[in-house]
């Protein structure tokens, strides 16, 4: 109960204290994702879809080069949307997010933090774009409509979490102790 509340005095008071770019990230996320929720309803039951398919066009990443080339900026404003359709995506990346950004500030601060975050981010449009582009095999299998989401971004501060201190160790209700290395594996495989 103690740690709910210092959770949520953490969020309030996110942008006025140093060393939460962690914190802020995330309530970045949630914000583009609710905005996007509400401009999602508010298109269809006006039906008016065409409206928010045109703003999910300018965010999400496409897969085709030539389509990307006419929005570079998707190379970031991917990272800060989510997959409507559920909230589970945001909500496993943010957790996950919330939990290794905390321990990576700690040691490293959020400056570092937020160069990681963007650095996964770009690595992972660049890899998306190589493999849609360079491997038939994928070309029909990845949907070129575009890709969205946290997680190379999040994948990047977990790894990098779990590179400095491979033998920290997160404490689970049903599971015990676990070496943030093993954390980091598993959720990398899934």
């Amino acid at each position: 109960r103690a740690e709910i509340k210092f959770m949520f005095d953490e969020f309030k008071n996110a942008f006025q204290r140093p060393n939460h770019g962690h914190v802020q990230l995330i309530i970045i996320n949630v914000v583009v994702y609710l905005v996007l929720v509400v401009l999602f309803v508010f298109s269809r039951v006006l039906q008016f879809s065409e409206f928010f398919d045109v703003i999910h066009q300018q965010l999400a990443i496409p897969a085709p080069i030539l389509q990307f080339l006419q929005k570079p900026w998707t190379i970031i404003t991917y990272a800060f949307v989510h997959d409507l359709t559920g909230i589970f995506h945001i909500l496993f990346n943010m957790l996950v997010f919330y939990w290794f950004g905390k321990l990576f500030v700690e040691y490293l601060g959020s400056d570092k933090l937020i160069a990681v975050y963007v650095l996964g981010s770009i690595a992972g449009a660049v890899a998306y774009l190589l493999v849609y582009n360079i491997i038939p095999f994928y070309e029909s299998r990845i949907p070129s409509g575009g890709m969205v989401g946290a997680s190379a971004a999040v994948y990047a501060i977990v790894v990098a979490t779990a590179t400095l201190l491979p033998d920290y160790t997160f404490f689970f209700f049903f599971l015990g102790p676990i070496r943030i290395k093993y954390i980091a594996a598993f959720y990398i495989v899934i």
